[in-house]
């Protein structure tokens, strides 16, 4: 999920917050090893897949029982759509294509994940719904966390402190619509699992509201980032930058953990 949310996060946040269609030679290598690894992640996640489904340890899978199983579900389907879409976004990094030619396909790498877990088990016009709420979810999850990624690599040093606070406050608008789509859309896609009313007694709701304490706590790392440490940082005080990479650190570790609570909330 990590690799994934990466790979379609780091070329949709350059876009979004303006920063041109063409990629700096650092970018397009992190973009290339995040595309690899989600590919290598999701190769290995199908295996794993096939592996439970049969009963078997993962090394004593055979050919037969992996091609009978990608063709009999969705999931070769998945995994082939996922993986030629990374193959596409390899190319166009290579090719020093604009930003676009690699967000594109990474879109799609991503949004192949709404058809598989719950999303994918929902049926008829609920599970049309309910996956382009996850589609849509996942964009927006995506974005924020390509941009917690650049903004941090920026605070860290790889950026001057003018071009950090030019980012965060360029992000800003592009934050508060990622936070409206990431709450309708997580709505959405809560009440299409578990109906309403939730099921109280529940491990699932238990993390569902670990998730919602994580999220919540990034939103105020945001907010603190945008209103106190931003103009902080831009009236030059000594202790603003050190400040906005605890901030950033704690916002994108944060950021880990709800990506983790979601692969428990999908088993």
């Amino acid at each position: 999920f990590y690799a994934l949310l990466l790979a379609a996060g780091l070329p949709l946040y350059p876009m979004t917050a303006g920063r041109g269609m063409i990629a700096t030679a650092r970018l397009r290598l992190a973009q290339a090893l995040v595309a690899l690894l989600a590919a290598v992640a999701s190769v290995w996640l199908a295996l794993a897949g096939i592996a439970a489904m049969a009963a078997l340890p993962l090394a004593a899978l055979d050919g037969a029982t992996v091609s009978a199983v990608l063709a009999a579900t969705p999931l070769g389907a998945v995994l082939a759509i996922r993986l030629a879409a990374l193959a596409l976004m390899l190319l166009a990094i290579g090719l020093r294509l604009p930003t676009i030619w690699a967000a594109l396909p990474a879109t799609v790498a991503l949004a192949t994940a709404a058809w598989t877990g719950h999303a994918g088990a929902t049926e008829a016009a609920l599970g049309t719904m309910h996956r382009l709420a996850d589609v849509i979810h996942l964009l927006a999850a995506a974005t924020w966390l390509g941009a917690l990624a650049m903004l941090l690599a920026g605070v860290i040093g790889l950026a001057g402190a003018d071009d950090v606070e030019r980012r965060l406050a360029g992000f800003a608008t592009t934050g508060s619509i990622i936070v409206a789509l990431l709450v309708l859309t997580g709505l959405a896609n809560t009440l299409a699992i578990a109906g309403w009313p939730l099921p109280l007694a529940s491990t699932w709701t238990l993390l569902l509201a670990i998730k919602l304490a994580m999220f919540a706590g990034m939103l105020g790392l945001a907010a603190l980032n945008r209103w106190r440490l931003t103009p902080a940082l831009a009236a030059g005080r000594p202790d603003a930058q050190r400040n906005l990479r605890l901030s950033l650190m704690a916002e994108a570790a944060l950021g880990l953990g709800v990506v983790a609570l979601v692969a428990l909330l999908g088993v």
